[in-house]
């Protein structure tokens, strides 16, 4: 049979609360008889200890045989203790008795007698047991020896005390029973509502609505943990649809584009004459439209790479050698657009950690960004420099710059700035950036002038 949480957790309580009773019952009751006889026997001794000054008024001369003076102070202390008292010489023999018909023997009298101190005896058990007390007072210099004798009801008492026990370890549990009840019946019906919505979140989706509960014990960091992932998919969830209907946009741009132009280069080649020279240039043109959707889809490719938590290597770079090489990739493209480059700090060695692949995919970015925005016979420029510990490569051009506004946005997917120029699809920062984090560095947009100037930090490494 399957027991629910609630059933599980009200038995574990009442476990525990039978056994703390149990433990708590064997502590208590086992030496109860015993612990109340010598409390009984302790209580009688001190309140005859207390009382004998009735004895300490008496003359010399009442320290005799049935002497009247002495009897009465003897009755007093038993009325006083409900209790049979005797007055005995040291040798012990009987001075006076509240009870003379009692043939029982004091056992106690003799030793108090010898060893000068206080004796008590617990004679007899169970309902006719006796608290036996003995010890010796002196009345002006005649000492005589005070014993004393009462029945202790012990049994009585411990009944008294076990049903007490008995009572309070039944509402106790009773108790622990309708808290449990109460405190399992709550939490269950939390735990209920959380599994409730994450059942509608995965039939509906993030969009579910979610009321975290208020509670400040486990359960509401629970619920407040589970509201936080349901907002960070529900955030991804739109990033993902936003990405999708981007992608699809930034897709079937060119894709119209290279539709058009073929349908004109085949139009041009079908003319009578063909027509060479136009369906030379809708081939070139359809030949760039496939060069901008074949960068689509490898950027759109390093995007997923990266959402999908691929690692990257961290081993040694060169950075000046990288930087060298993939300023060296740019040649042709500068000679085309007639822009010049300048390289700093390439002859220097500068070590840092970071994945090779991804540190020239980043400087390309870099190199791409500044080429579409310098003018023709413009000037890009790029150094390299150890800064506080951390390797830079700072690649900057004389284009436009980016406006204030756009100095954080131009990092995020898609996002192309004000003064942005055709050519692009607003996913190269993006993609430099989150390659630089990945390597414990970051991409970062620079304060220089004229144009932008974007800095690649990552960590430096000594020389090997």
């Amino acid at each position: 049979m399957h027991l629910g949480l609630r059933a599980r957790v009200v038995g574990v309580l009442a476990a525990i609360s039978a056994l703390t009773l149990v433990v708590a019952a064997v502590t208590l009751l086992s030496p109860l008889d015993q612990r109340l006889r010598d409390n009984a026997v302790s209580g009688f001794a001190a309140s005859l200890r207390n009382e004998r000054g009735a004895l300490a008024i008496l003359d010399p001369q009442d320290v005799t045989r049935g002497n009247p003076r002495l009897l009465r102070a003897a009755r007093v202390l038993a009325r006083h203790n409900g209790a049979v008292v005797d007055v005995l010489q040291p040798g012990g023999r009987v001075l006076v008795s509240t009870d003379p018909d009692d043939a029982l023997q004091f056992t106690t009298a003799t030793s108090a007698a010898r060893s000068g101190r206080l004796q008590r005896a617990v004679i007899g058990s169970g309902g006719q047991a006796l608290a036996e007390v003995a010890f010796p007072v002196s009345i002006h210099g005649r000492a005589v020896v005070l014993a004393a004798r009462k029945p202790i009801d012990v049994p009585r008492i411990s009944a008294v005390v076990r049903r007490a026990f008995t009572v309070a370890a039944a509402a106790g549990l009773g108790g622990a029973l309708l808290a449990g009840l109460l405190l399992a019946g709550r939490m269950v019906r939390r735990i209920r509502r959380l599994r409730d919505t994450a059942l509608r979140v995965s039939e509906i989706g993030p969009e579910a609505e979610l009321r975290p509960d208020r509670g400040r014990d486990e359960i509401g960091d629970l619920s407040r943990a589970f509201a936080t992932m349901q907002e960070r998919l529900g955030e991804q969830e739109r990033a993902r649809r936003a990405f999708v209907a981007t992608a699809s946009h930034e897709l079937r741009t060119p894709l119209a584009s290279l539709t058009l132009m073929l349908d004109m280069l085949v139009e041009d080649l079908a003319a009578t004459p063909p027509d060479v020279r136009a369906a030379h240039d809708q081939a070139v043109r359809a030949d760039r439209q496939v060069q901008r959707l074949s960068q689509l889809a490898g950027e759109l490719l390093d995007l997923s790479r990266i959402d999908a938590g691929i690692p990257l290597r961290s081993e040694l770079i060169e950075l000046s050698a990288v930087l060298r090489e993939v300023a060296a990739e740019q040649e042709v493209r500068l000679h085309e657009q007639g822009k010049t480059l300048e390289v700093h700090g390439g002859e220097h060695v500068l070590w840092a950690v970071g994945d090779p692949g991804g540190v020239a995919q980043i400087l390309r970015v870099l190199f791409d960004n500044a080429l579409r925005h310098t003018p023709r016979g413009g000037r890009v420029h790029a150094r390299s420099e150890a800064q506080d510990g951390v390797a830079v490569v700072l690649v900057g051009d004389d284009g436009a710059g980016v406006a204030p506004e756009d100095r954080d946005r131009i990092f995020e997917r898609f996002a192309r700035g004000t003064n942005a120029t055709d050519g692009g699809f607003g996913l190269g920062l993006a993609i430099g950036r989150e390659l630089a984090r990945q390597m414990d560095g970051d991409l970062t947009l620079e304060d220089e002038s004229p144009g932008a100037c974007f800095a690649l930090r990552l960590p430096a490494a000594p020389t090997p």
